[in-house]
């Protein structure tokens, strides 16, 4: 397991589920993050190698919370992938939290 730096942005994957994103941040805020720190993701552009992935899993009956570190990028094409972006990082899972 790493050590998290909570002082790196996050970005957070709901899988459409915009009503999930409060419950992520009051999740990650109770970890330690700042709220400041924590991203929407997009579709069109990753994050930075070092900063993390909060993804709400499994994505349409989400009951937890995996945390990557993005580890790499790589440069490909995204247009008919509908993880956009996304789909061209390479990470590691450094922490599994419950939703509720």
């Amino acid at each position: 397991m790493s050590t998290i730096d909570y002082s790196k942005p996050v970005h957070l994957i709901v899988h459409g589920q915009r009503d999930l994103i409060d419950t992520l941040k009051h999740k990650l805020v109770s970890l330690g993050f700042s709220e400041e720190k924590l991203l929407p993701a997009s579709l069109e552009k990753t994050g930075n190698i070092g900063e993390y992935v909060a993804m709400a899993w499994p994505p349409m009956r989400a009951t937890e919370v995996i945390i990557n570190e993005i580890t790499g990028i790589k440069k490909s094409e995204t247009k008919e992938n509908p993880m956009g972006a996304w789909s061209n990082i390479d990470h590691k899972e450094i922490s599994r939290i419950p939703l509720s």
